[in-house]
């Protein structure tokens, strides 16, 4: 049987390119992996952040240095197409604060559902536990059909499958536990294919005399976090045993060991305005240190939302060498700044990033010089498609990830069959 399409991986991209084919066809997509979706699921800590809102003009520097060069790939179906998808197919949405788009249900399985349900009312039928290790083009049987086409089959372990069209999305090597290992690339590479240098992106940060493993799960909304000269303001997470959260996340890509790494937890006043306005509250002020540090930093105005915890601060004067339970008019302007300074220049050095294992995304890929932006068809390969992590496109969180995904899934399936059925 020589079937219309196969489409490789059943994560987001591959989903997504099956569920929005423009009409029925027969085709399977084979999956190595027993179950589909499997990054997705953790995708939003399980809540699935399936893009962002805003206009999709400012999506393009979220994606680093290889931004500009997806833009026709993003506006071709954008962020406003992936809601309307999305809740026209029964799944309604909510659009946070941070502009950060969720399912209504905060459930990454419900998103996973009607995918699958989808793609399989596009006449796509699921081969699981079916690892591909070789891409073969079929020229010769292709010829016999149509002299103006080729063929691909997909060797799968001594199965063979054959199509008119192929769509690759294999992932990168992030949580390779999920089957986003990278194996596939030296299929890819045997074929000729160029593969960048593959790296992981979106990765903790850990720090050589990180002070905070007992403060595991707090987190700041609006930290601001500097290495090497760029800086990010967003969500900053103590763990056990490293930084992370948004903040750190997209500022890891640019990062290596020995790079200093400069933390402000309250960066909505200067440093200088903190010490003015907290050397005024403790002169004649008979209140434990601790409590008047905890007012001044959780005031509740708009013009100050950042939270500074109890522990935190109490973790902070004890790494000050101040006694966090003494009279706050005892501090002396000395300590007092000592206090001010963890807080608004924690400056730290660089130990190592985290790996694969802990990536979101992958950096580096199949080079973009190899497909056409406008189809994601390859340039070598005629009838052969890449979408979503595969290539070498790596976003910030906040949903930009997804959204590639969706995108070069969607002009994927669309160029496959529109310009040929």
């Amino acid at each position: 049987m020589i079937y219309d399409l196969i489409i490789i991986g059943a994560g987001a991209a591959g989903l997504f390119a099956g569920a929005s084919l423009p009409f029925p066809v027969n085709g399977l997509i084979l999956e190595k992996k027993a179950v589909p979706g499997r990054k997705l699921l953790m995708s939003g800590a399980g809540q699935c952040n399936l893009t962002h809102g805003g206009s999709i003009k400012d999506f393009i520097n979220h994606y680093g240095k290889n931004g500009p060069r997806i833009r026709s790939v993003l506006y071709r179906f954008n962020n406003l197409s992936v809601i309307d998808f999305f809740e026209s197919k029964g799944i309604p949405l909510i659009n946070r604060e941070d502009d950060k788009v969720f399912p209504k249900s905060l459930k990454a399985q419900d998103v996973l559902n009607v995918l699958v349900e989808s793609c399989k009312k596009n006449g796509l039928q699921f081969l699981y536990s079916t690892p591909v290790d070789k891409l073969t083009k079929n020229e010769s049987l292709a010829k016999d059909l149509d002299p103006t086409s080729v063929l691909y089959t997909v060797h799968c372990n001594g199965r063979f499958y054959t199509a008119k069209k192929l769509i690759i999305a294999t992932g990168g090597s992030s949580y390779p536990s999920t089957g986003s290992d990278g194996s596939f690339f030296s299929v890819l590479e045997e074929m000729g294919i160029s593969v960048g240098p593959l790296a992981p992106a979106l990765v903790p940060v850990y720090a050589a005399q990180y002070p905070y493993q007992e403060l595991s799960g707090i987190s700041f909304q609006n930290a601001e976090v500097t290495i090497n000269s760029l800086k990010n303001k967003d969500a900053l997470l103590l763990t056990h045993t490293c930084f992370s959260g948004p903040a750190v996340l997209n500022l890891s890509r640019y990062a290596h060991p020995g790079d200093p790494l400069v933390l402000n937890f309250y960066p909505v006043k200067s440093e200088e305005t903190i010490q003015r306005e907290l050397s005024r509250a403790m002169i004649g002020n008979s209140k434990q240190l601790l409590t008047v540090l905890y007012e001044y930093f959780n005031q509740g105005s708009k013009e100050t939302p950042a939270e500074l915890p109890k522990r935190f601060l109490e973790v902070t004067c004890m790494r000050a060498g101040i006694d966090a339970a003494g009279k706050a008019s005892r501090i002396t302007p000395v300590q007092l700044n000592l206090i001010i300074r963890l807080i608004v220049h924690d400056e730290y050095q660089i130990q190592k990033l985290g790996g694969f294992e802990s990536a979101m995304v992958t950096a580096g890929g199949v080079t973009l010089s190899e497909i056409s932006t406008k189809t994601m068809e390859s340039i070598s390969y005629p009838n052969l498609f890449f979408a979503g992590e595969v290539l070498d496109i790596d976003g910030d969180t906040g949903g930009y990830n997804l959204q590639f995904a969706f995108s070069s899934g969607y002009l994927a399936a669309h160029s496959a069959l529109i310009e040929s059925f």
